[in-house]
């Protein structure tokens, strides 16, 4: 069975389809925002398809739609749940495999100069 959850415009831009979504029941606190009512959470199923929709009819997108392979034995989320997602680990892996870079650093003035750092962030696109 698919579900169709909206969202309002946009979501996490690393959600993809293939990531699986996940909610947890929430509650009210005195200061005034929601916390984890228990420390439960419920897999809904994996995403299957994110539409970017103009639903006011204005032009604009302004609601998200993700569609979720939601198994049988699953309990819709409700409105005050907090919907979150996770990514499949065998594909989006967070270790750089078979990809090396190599760099220079010149100096081309005639006085002195110290280098302080050097960073580098390396990101996959898969």
């Amino acid at each position: 069975m698919n579900i169709a959850l909206n969202f309002k415009y946009p979501i996490n831009q690393s959600c993809q389809v293939g990531d699986i979504a996940y909610y947890v029941q929430t509650q009210d606190v005195p200061a005034g925002f929601k916390v984890n009512s228990n420390n439960n959470y419920t897999k809904i199923g994996k995403i299957i398809k994110i539409e970017n929709i103009d639903g006011n009819g204005d032009g604009n997108i302004d609601t998200t739609k993700v569609t979720i392979v939601m198994g049988n034995d699953v309990t819709a989320p409700v409105g005050s749940d907090f919907i979150f997602f996770t990514k499949d680990r065998r594909i989006n892996e967070s270790v750089i495999m078979g990809y090396y870079a190599k760099f220079k650093f010149e100096n081309n003035s005639r006085g002195k100069a110290e280098m302080f750092a050097a960073t580098s962030e390396a990101t996959g696109n898969s």
